[in-house]
């Protein structure tokens, strides 16, 4: 039986297939992207401040959080709302969609390494 905790570290990857049944046709690709850049970027967020030697936030004002839960909280609500934005507007152009896709991928960064900092 596999280990519950790997089921765990990767329960973001659910925003992938949920993804696709939300978007639609000609965005599922760059929005995959999204979601995949998401994914690995908090991944590389945790190592960072891990490397560092902060496994709880440079503050450790939020002891009880760890950095994964953290960062899958603000990503985990950015892509959500990423994807209602989606979802409410087919009609948007290639190059909107991209700014949008660019402008919540970093809010989302820049929110989570904020809440990994505290």
């Amino acid at each position: 039986m596999p280990d519950p905790d790997l089921y765990y570290q990767w329960i973001d990857c659910l925003w992938l297939p949920i993804s696709l049944f939300m978007v639609q046709r000609g965005r599922r690709l760059m929005t995959l992207a999204f979601i995949i850049a998401c994914i690995l970027t908090l991944r590389t967020q945790i190592e960072l401040m891990e490397g560092i030697g902060h496994p709880n936030g440079i503050m450790g004002l939020m002891p009880g959080l760890g950095l994964y839960e953290r960062g899958l909280i603000v990503y985990g609500v950015l892509a959500g709302l990423f994807l209602i934005l989606a979802k409410l507007s087919p009609k948007t152009s290639a190059m909107v969609f991209l700014a949008v896709i660019i402008t919540i991928y970093l809010f989302a960064f820049c929110g989570s390494m904020l809440l990994m900092l505290v």
